[in-house]
């Protein structure tokens, strides 16, 4: 076969894969909705004992917590983005350390979208204090115009995790009774303040999965 007529059939096949392809991206059906995530879809253990009932219009209470550099982080911080959060402790000798690796790949993986941030709060407020966050925010590369790490007083980060995210247990011995039994999950909110996702943190697959479900909420650029 003459070169020109080989060149000739690889153009055509390009031509016809790149219709093929800007076909089914135009035509293809959008991906399902995300659900909603209220107390009462979740696992009791997991959701403070008063709202457990709740089944429609759960939301992320205020907040006002401490960042790595210090700076007082609200609310507002998160008004009209898109966000993961999740409950850590810097010497968390377990899947802290397989979460803190999935977020540094989140991290890298959401950094061309704007509208993408994430919230890591600490379970150990009483050592994880600002300069700690900072020394270990400095270790996991941490953008701080991205991702924030939180410390505050223990009971207002408790109550986040039992009465807005979801994702912390009862202590089940009075031994225990100031620990807070944090999770792996990984919280994907959406723009209004809302749980859209829970995400096996420790699993490059999951958080994948979250990632994926975090373009969808922020849509089209």
């Amino acid at each position: 076969m003459k070169p020109s007529i080989t060149i000739r059939i690889i153009l055509v096949l390009a031509v016809f894969v790149a219709a093929f392809y800007a076909s089914y991206k135009l035509y293809a059906p959008p991906p399902p909705p995300l659900p909603f995530y209220d107390p009462a879809d979740v696992n009791p253990d997991l959701v403070d004992q008063r709202i457990r009932h709740k089944g429609r219009g759960h939301s992320i209470a205020p907040f006002r917590l401490t960042d790595q550099s210090g700076n007082i982080v609200d609310e507002e911080w998160t008004r009209g983005k898109v966000y993961m959060a999740d409950f850590f402790f810097t010497t968390c000798p377990s899947i802290c350390l397989d979460m803190a690796k999935q977020k540094r790949w989140l991290q890298e993986e959401m950094r061309s979208e704007q509208d993408f941030l994430m919230l890591s709060h600490t379970v150990m407020p009483e050592v994880d204090s600002v300069a700690v966050l900072a020394e270990y925010a400095a270790l996991q590369n941490a953008d701080p115009d991205r991702w924030r790490l939180l410390t505050g007083e223990r009971d207002s980060i408790y109550a986040l995790a039992r009465r807005s995210y979801l994702v912390a247990k009862e202590p089940q011995t009075e031994a225990l009774e100031h620990e807070m039994i944090h999770t792996e999950n990984f919280v994907l909110i959406d723009r209004q303040r809302r749980i859209r996702g829970f995400y096996d943190g420790t699993s490059r697959e999951s958080v994948q999965l979250l990632a994926q479900h975090a373009k969808q909420l922020l849509g089209p650029k």
